[in-house]
């Protein structure tokens, strides 16, 4: 939300797109975790369990994410986002990840939804990567993936000059699932969370990525390493979910058990998917947030503006789309 509401003089160097590739990190973990607790209790069985299983987690994701998903998508169309409105296919058939890749600019209110599209594109191939695969073949086969993902950025940097925007192609960001994979595959052959071994090559890696990133920015050439910038984050990535998982005292565990943060990660994915629309429908409805006297100082009140209402959005989305309640209206 910093990143896409606040003056471009306000960011000053840092990368605030990590939240992104945190994101896709913890989605590879999350989601690898669950599936290889759903493959343990299937094998217990005794019984034919692998389409059963695909079936039940197709299901809650679908539940989960796409009614959310449309409702956002649904109200970028009636403020009239252009891009949404021009190729809603390319939206709706979560495809809209290539699509933008093509383009020169950033698409108005909609040009995060490509994370959403890679996204629903690892939930229905991943799901066979986790059940399908050998046990004892899972390790090679996730870090296979995370591999792929500095391969796909070079190969489609050099050999697919159309593509502007590399990193939006799905095999791009294999690493970011692969390594999160990973930790989830480690930790359920019993690495502790926490693990200093682990945290020690977070850190190496951090820094690595924090040299890279430095010569990005200054315009100095680093070569074929660069194409692994994004790993070494990824790793430190993984890092900070194992840090995470081992729970914490102290200001930082009372800040994290804060019910005001809670709420935050609550509606975090209504947060995600509703604040690019917001700015569109405000520009409709509150048309004088956007006059000359808000661009100085006073375009903190557009901001505190942008905030509310896409906390209001998000909090209705928790309510009847996301939350132990969601859809009660189909049962009405």
């Amino acid at each position: 939300m910093w990143l896409h509401w606040t003056p471009e003089s306000w960011r000053g160097p840092f990368p605030f797109e990590i939240g992104l590739f945190y994101f896709l990190t913890l989605t590879g973990f999350l989601i690898t975790r669950t599936l290889l607790r759903e493959r343990e209790a299937g094998e217990h069985t005794g019984h034919p369990w692998r389409w059963r299983a695909y079936h039940g987690f197709q299901k809650r994701r679908l539940l989960r994410i796409l009614a959310p998903c449309y409702a956002a998508m649904l109200l970028a169309v009636l403020v009239g986002a252009p891009d949404i409105c021009s190729h809603p296919i390319a939206y709706f058939g979560h495809y809209s990840n290539f699509h933008i890749a093509m383009l020169h600019g950033w698409p108005s209110g909609t040009a995060h939804y490509w994370t959403l599209a890679i996204q629903m594109q690892f939930y229905l191939i991943w799901p066979l990567v986790v059940f399908l695969i050998p046990r004892r073949a899972m390790a090679v086969a996730f870090t296979i993936c995370a591999a792929l993902g500095p391969v796909s950025r070079y190969v489609v940097s050099h050999w697919f000059p159309e593509v502007i925007h590399t990193s939006m192609i799905s095999t791009s960001a294999l690493d970011y699932f692969g390594i999160g994979a990973l930790l989830a595959y480690a930790l359920w052959c019993g690495m502790p969370a926490g693990d200093k071994r682990l945290a020690t090559v977070a850190w190496l890696a951090l820094a690595g990525y924090v040299v890279l990133y430095v010569c990005n920015i200054r315009g100095l050439s680093t070569g074929c390493v660069g194409y692994i910038q994004q790993t070494l984050l990824t790793v430190s990535l993984a890092g900070l979910i194992s840090w995470a998982l081992a729970g914490h005292r102290g200001v930082v565990g009372r800040v994290l058990n804060h019910p005001a943060v809670q709420h935050v990660g609550r509606v975090s994915y209504g947060l995600y998917l509703f604040h690019t629309p917001v700015p569109l429908l405000l520009g409709i409805v509150l048309p004088w947030l956007w006059l000359p006297v808000f661009d100085g100082p006073l375009v903190v009140v557009r901001l505190v503006v942008f905030i509310l209402v896409s906390w209001g959005a998000a909090w209705l989305c928790w309510r009847w789309l996301e939350g132990p309640n969601r859809l009660r209206w189909l049962h009405l």
